[in-house]
């Protein structure tokens, strides 16, 4: 076997991050056929098969994924050597990460929290948008991945979507009114002071279980981030209910009854493809949150 070449390797590590020939060209500033051939001339070399055709895109094939993550930590090391040489943000890896609007901060925080503790140490970008501008800034590889409530779809199926949580809606209240409504729930919420979410897809699956059941609530301020006014406003809310200690402890809410048969995801969009130790920290820390 010859030595490795280590320009073929990143050419195919860039493939591999990126999902695609053409997004990895843009990245390297190469053209489309000599990155194809240099990743040949590496398969060739490996006497392997790394990545094959799936549908319109790329798929890592197990010896793919085992030379990606020799790769990680090569050019891991790589930029952490001149992180430390350099001591400047400039010299650390870099990781943008989007988080949908409609996303509560504290249910994302664990997520996020697991990013810190990657070796080498990332130099991270968060950035909030609504859903169509992530799904956009993915597909272009702005984004390295973004968090969000809804399936995103890229221009020809460029991006995958991998649900992280899944739970269902409860109503949430200070505790006096939270009484209240338990004895005859959910009928009590006809009528009851609610604070809306914004649109989206929790106030998409609330008013679609209210109208299911002929329920009307009292709407009495809509607004992003709700939880943070409902004492005040002696209202209740609709929350996931992977919030409820959260909600409890940070803003004295209480459930009052769940919306039996509701459900709200929260997924993982990256590019079909993409592979990278940020994405699999993510996912374990989901795990966690389960």
């Amino acid at each position: 076997m010859e030595r490795l070449n280590y320009h073929h390797l990143l050419y195919f590590y860039t493939v591999a991050r990126e999902g695609s020939v053409a997004r990895a060209s843009l990245r390297l500033g190469l053209k489309q056929p000599t990155v194809s051939a240099q990743i040949h001339a590496l398969e060739t070399n490996l006497a392997r098969k790394l990545l094959q055709r799936s549908g319109r895109g790329l798929k890592i094939t197990p010896a793919g994924e085992t030379v990606l993550r020799y790769a990680e930590s090569i050019f891991g090391l790589g930029s952490e050597m001149l992180f430390e040489l350099h001591g400047h943000p400039d010299a650390a890896p870099k990781l943008s990460v989007g988080v949908s609007s409609s996303l509560p901060p504290p249910l994302i925080a664990p997520l996020l929290n697991s990013l810190f503790a990657l070796e080498p140490r990332y130099l991270m970008t968060i950035s909030e948008a609504a859903p169509d501008t992530l799904a956009a800034q993915v597909a272009s590889a702005r984004l390295s991945f973004a968090f969000t409530d809804i399936q995103l779809t890229g221009p020809s199926e460029t991006l995958h979507n991998r649900m992280l949580l899944q739970s269902s809606i409860e109503v949430f209240a200070p505790a006096s009114l939270a009484r209240k409504m338990r004895v005859d729930f959910p009928l009590r919420l006809a009528g009851a002071p609610v604070i809306m979410p914004p649109p989206g897809a929790l106030r998409r699956e609330v008013e679609s279980w209210l109208a299911a059941r002929k329920l009307t609530v009292r709407t009495i301020a809509e607004m992003p981030r709700p939880e943070s006014h409902a004492t005040a406003a002696r209202a209740a809310i609709f929350a996931s209910s992977t919030q409820r200690e959260e909600l409890k402890k940070s803003h004295g809410l209480v459930p009052a009854g769940e919306l039996e048969g509701s459900r709200w995801r929260l997924f993982l969009v990256a590019a079909k493809g993409a592979s990278h130790p940020s994405l699999r920290a993510v996912i374990r820390a989901a795990k966690g949150m389960q």
